[in-house]
């Protein structure tokens, strides 16, 4: 292999975290990639960002053993102090993102994988020949260590659903990501160029749903159709551990943020309103309104609008459902 590094096409960017049971499948995923359309085995076409945030149960040894062996390949970070705590997932997102040489970041956390060695091959010539797309996913598996299961991502049922798709993917807006249609962020590549590091600035919850937002306003997404990675939950992961109360919470915090910064988006306005219902749903199914209406009461100061329209579609379900519970008891009694 050449040690000319100066046409990075690709900055695999990686945060692990206490993945030792898990980084080496990762870092193999990334290594067996075969290059995209027109590159030579024997060219530096991509690099390896990782960054561990002072992980304590082997991950750092086996992160230098690899970086050792790949010396041309493999940078890492490592953190004497975890960041996590400080500036949260995005923030470690931008320590490799600011180091970045490519001219599209594919993203994968330390704990997932990719199965498909020509995974960064289709992305990377789709984006070539499509210069309007931000950013391109595809499909992916799911892996649940704590009961054994695994099964496809909820992408490829909504794909076989569309009527608008074609056999190699489809479009998707940044409505579909946020209702949970396509895309999971181990899938994602894009384009550098495309990317504000500014983004973070103007946001205090910033996460992977404002950045995937963003790239679909500066451009086009695209959903391929084919299956390349595994997204895996267990009990340490970032996504995976927390209580059903924390996850509301903090979607709740990060579309709201996101609709405060552009409540010209009617779109976002929407699903915003969807979530805080959804939100009401559980609680309600659960018993527990009180903790409902302690998170809406704050929000009544920044988004008056939206909050009184989920109560207006509370109150309407409310009323529909009085009026069917009162035909029922005229049936019954006719």
């Amino acid at each position: 292999m050449t040690n000319d590094q100066s046409n990075i096409l690709v900055s695999i960017c990686c945060i692990t975290y206490n993945h030792a049971p898990f980084i080496r499948k990762a870092l193999d995923s990334f290594l067996m990639q075969e290059p995209p359309t027109g590159v030579s085995k024997d060219e530096i076409w991509y690099e390896i960002l990782i960054h561990d945030d002072a992980s304590t149960d082997g991950t750092t040894e086996i992160i230098k053993e690899y970086a050792a062996k790949y010396p041309d390949l493999i940078f890492p970070l490592y953190e004497i102090e975890n960041q996590y705590k400080k500036v949260g997932t995005a923030g470690i997102d931008l320590y490799n993102y600011n180091r970045a040489r490519g001219k599209y970041i594919a993203y994968c956390e330390g704990d997932d994988y990719w199965t498909d060695p020509n995974k960064l091959q289709k992305q990377v010539d789709f984006m070539e020949s499509h210069q309007e797309y931000a950013i391109c996913m595809h499909g992916c598996s799911v892996h649940d260590v704590r009961n054994g299961k695994h099964y496809e991502s909820q992408d490829f049922v909504t794909y076989s659903k569309a009527t608008d798709k074609n056999a190699d993917g489809i479009d998707f807006t940044a409505r579909d990501y946020f209702e949970g249609h396509y895309g999971q962020p181990l899938t994602m590549l894009f384009r550098l160029s495309m990317f504000d590091f500014d983004w973070h600035n103007r946001y205090k919850y910033y996460r992977d749903t404002h950045e995937i937002y963003h790239l679909l306003k500066a451009g086009k997404g695209y959903w391929m159709n084919f299956n390349g990675g595994v997204y895996v939950k267990h009990n340490g992961g970032i996504h995976t551990s927390g209580s059903l109360t924390q996850h509301m919470l903090g979607a709740i915090e990060c579309v709201e943020e996101l609709y405060i910064h552009n409540k010209d988006d009617k779109e976002l306005r929407a699903y915003l309103k969807e979530i805080l219902l959804w939100n009401h749903d559980v609680y309600k199914r659960e018993r527990k309104a009180n903790e409902f209406n302690k998170i809406i009461k704050p929000l009544w100061r920044v988004i008056p609008f939206v909050i009184v329209n989920v109560y207006w579609v509370i109150i309407k379900r409310i009323l529909k459902s009085m009026i069917s519970d009162e035909n029922i008891r005229n049936d019954i009694f006719r």
